[in-house]
């Protein structure tokens, strides 16, 4: 064999050689291209990328907060309407016939006459 048809069959096996080894995928082209020449365009879509994972966190914490306060009008409804009805329950037991009554006919009280009047005088140091 003489030297050109080594060197063509040299060529012929890195021909080959080159076909058989996997090429990059086109992921991996485009990451390459972005790392080598647009590094202005890859700190672009890297802040995109994290402000669009703020905008979740952000809205998640949102509706959290937006479900809280509705729990908490529900829980002032009904502590309102519990503290009306305290103060109306109040008004009724507060009513001074009620308290004359009951104190003249549970109790057997009755009002203060000179006659069954009695004073205590304490006298201090």
């Amino acid at each position: 064999m003489n030297r050109n048809q080594r060197n063509d069959f040299d060529n012929l096996y890195a021909e080959i050689d080159n076909q058989k080894r996997p090429r990059n995928s086109l992921f991996g082209l485009i990451i390459g291209d972005l790392i080598e020449n647009q590094k202005f365009s890859l700190l672009l879509l890297i802040l995109i990328i994290l402000s669009a994972g703020a905008i979740l966190i952000t809205t998640q914490q949102i509706r959290k907060q937006l479900f809280e306060r509705e729990q908490l009008l529900l829980e002032q409804d009904v502590l309102e309407s519990e503290w009306r009805n305290l103060v109306i329950e109040e008004n009724v037991l507060a009513d001074p016939k009620r308290v004359e009554y009951r104190a003249k006919n549970q109790l057997g009280m009755s009002y203060v006459t000179p006659e069954n009047e009695t004073v205590i005088v304490i006298k201090s140091k």
